[in-house]
């Protein structure tokens, strides 16, 4: 894995930036590393390599993202899962390949579990592994672990779709 490149992070805070629900959440995101992006293949997508392709994150577990117990929110763990998974795949996008208008695609299943609990305060990292990925579909894994210690928190897949052309139906 290398660093985020400057245009990596940029296009990754910006797709992060437009999304208006958990705006306040998405400014305490951090992109770390990533593995380069795949080059374009013949058909003007990216080739996955077998071990899928990785990117990491960095968030810190703050008091608005908690439940009572002051442990992260269910729902944020998923909302983080959703955020970093799509911030992922808009860095994959060609001129013809998961691009405008359904950027990212949308999100077909998000399937959470949920290990420990992480504390307010705690550092985490966000390890996205796009498993697979199509012209149509695509899986994705995001762990959320201790930055420090490695302790899994909590872990999402996310399948999400896309089609290149939106043709209005006629009626």
């Amino acid at each position: 894995m290398i660093p985020f490149t400057e245009d990596a992070a940029d296009m990754a805070m910006g797709f992060l930036d437009h999304i208006p629900w958990g705006s306040h959440m998405h400014h305490t995101i951090k992109p770390v590393e990533m593995d380069p992006v795949p080059e374009i293949n013949a058909k003007g997508g990216r080739t996955i390599p077998p071990q899928g392709w990785h990117t990491v994150y960095s968030v810190v577990v703050t008091e608005d993202m908690c439940n009572p117990m002051q442990n992260l929110h269910g729902a944020c763990s998923a909302c983080l899962v959703d955020s970093v998974s799509s911030a992922s795949m808009s860095l994959l996008a060609t001129e013809s390949f998961w691009a405008p208008p359904m950027l990212s695609g949308v999100s077909v299943t998000l399937d959470m579990q949920y290990l420990n609990p992480a504390p307010c305060g705690r550092k985490l990292r966000l390890t996205c592994i796009v498993e697979h990925m199509t012209t149509s579909m695509a899986n994705i894994r995001v762990v959320l672990a201790d930055w420090d210690t490695g302790v899994r928190f909590a872990s999402g897949v996310h399948v999400k779709t896309w089609r290149g052309a939106i043709v209005k139906a006629k009626l």
